[in-house]
């Protein structure tokens, strides 16, 4: 019950990240377009999907919104940034995961 609570909770975070860091990077306009093209609320939990849905728009450019993104997250979950060698969007966003999940393990809230 707790995991299934954090896990809905993390996606929850990550869906906002999403949202606001596309949404600054792109517009609200552009934002609810690309969303509603590419039918990202399906792959918003899987980080993976979610790369493989915006490459054949965004090309080269989907690193930049990835970052754009993680930074978001990683600003909603009072993470420093942090380096964890080349960025890989599934790579980064299993971190904030994982430090997500320690967080509510002791009990601290967002």
């Amino acid at each position: 019950q707790f995991a299934q609570s954090a896990n809905k909770e993390f996606a929850n975070l990550l869906s906002e990240s999403v949202q606001e860091g596309l949404k600054n990077a792109i517009g609200e306009s552009g934002m609810k377009a690309v969303f509603f093209h590419l039918g990202l609320s399906e792959h918003i939990s899987d980080p993976e999907a979610f790369h493989q849905a915006m490459y054949p728009l965004f090309r080269d450019g989907t690193i930049v919104l990835e970052k754009i993104i993680v930074k978001e997250l990683f600003r909603k979950l009072n993470v420093s940034d942090y380096f964890l060698g080349d960025f890989g969007f599934e790579k980064y966003v299993g971190f904030a995961k994982k430090s997500f999940e320690k967080r509510m393990n002791r009990g601290e809230q967002m």
